[in-house]
């Protein structure tokens, strides 16, 4: 195990929770150089962070620093031209999420990356943040049985600013996003197809949806119910998986586990330990998946871009099923 030279890309609000989680671990992460077009913003990191090289632009950053691994916290409108210019440069890539806008654009940032010979990870961090990451485990162990069906309700008021607004998809591709990779990673399962239904509050200021119900159809069998709002003045976030044999709730402060002789108490309870305080740490624990696999040759890591591209494309089949109002397959999302 080694140490890597890392640049970031952007120094908007997300960028904090990878420098403060890279900060963390001086043994295996060194920022050496970030870059954003607006001055004061990477000067200010560069303040707070101490790393030697404060860019104006990507190019500069590329001219003035040695480094392997970019962390690409930009828009995602100007993601494609960021990451092409990284690949063609040979560096790695650790994307912000969403990995691209549509099903499209992230086929292509995978095959530019892929064509030259460069490995490229996306920042699903939820796979930490929220406990997925713990019942997974579960039950990938047996703990509640086969998995019959997943209830989800991610509810909150939540009126953002900047560029995000003026997007055309707003909740879905804000928080869904994770939601959805979350579903698919904890059941170990690939979706087969799915409905959803969209609304956009005039309680929020934003050109796209602010509302989301969606449910999906997995190939081994479980069924997920998911409802997303915006503009809810009742804030709750909360996981329900039902098993034959068990159900875990999922919060995310940790998860329970509840069976037939333990139904007022949980038979078992996890903390989570990157909930919090901890999501810098969640942010580490995405780019170290990509460390490992640069370090292990013929190697993905398991947030690899290709792996992300069935999360965006169950992102593509909700836009495409409440636009058109019609069940989508998966199959003819990634085929399209």
């Amino acid at each position: 195990m080694r140490r890597f030279d890392v640049a970031v890309v952007g120094c908007g609000g997300v960028s904090q929770m990878h420098f403060d989680g890279y900060a963390a671990h001086p043994e295996r992460v060194r920022v050496v150089a970030a870059c954003d077009p607006e001055p004061e913003r990477v000067s200010e990191a560069q303040r707070r962070y101490g790393f030697a090289r404060a860019c104006a632009s990507l190019d500069e950053m590329l001219a003035a620093a040695d480094w392997e691994v970019a962390v690409v916290c930009t828009p995602t409108p100007v993601r494609e031209p960021v990451v092409r210019m990284l690949a063609a440069a040979g560096k790695h890539v650790f994307v912000e999420k969403p990995l691209a806008d549509t099903y499209d654009e992230a086929r292509r940032l995978v095959a530019i990356c892929a064509e030259a010979g460069v490995r490229l990870a996306v920042n699903q961090n939820f796979r930490y943040h929220y406990p997925f990451h713990i019942a997974r485990a579960v039950i990938a162990d047996g703990g509640i049985g086969r998995v019959l069906s997943v209830l989800h309700q991610d509810l909150f008021f939540r009126q953002d600013g900047g560029w995000r607004t003026e997007r055309p998809r707003h909740a879905l591709s804000v928080m869904g996003i994770h939601w959805l990779d979350g579903f698919r990673w904890m059941l170990g399962d690939e979706a087969r197809s799915l409905v959803c239904r969209t609304h956009a509050s005039p309680a929020i200021d934003c050109a796209g949806e602010t509302e989301a119900h969606v449910q999906i159809a997995f190939a081994g069998g479980a069924a997920v119910s998911y409802v997303q709002s915006f503009s809810s003045p009742v804030a709750r976030t909360e996981t329900l998986v039902l098993g034959e044999t068990g159900t875990l709730v999922l919060n995310y402060d940790g998860a329970a586990r509840f069976d037939r002789d333990h139904r007022k108490e949980p038979k078992q309870r996890w903390a989570n330990p990157f909930a919090g305080p901890g999501k810098p740490e969640s942010a580490f624990q995405g780019l170290e998946r990509l460390l490992a696999a640069i370090e292990t040759p013929g190697t993905e890591p398991e947030n690899s871009g290709h792996d992300n591209l069935r999360t965006v494309a169950l992102l593509e089949a909700a836009y495409r099923s409440a636009e058109q109002q019609r069940p989508v397959s998966l199959a003819e999302e990634m085929t399209a």
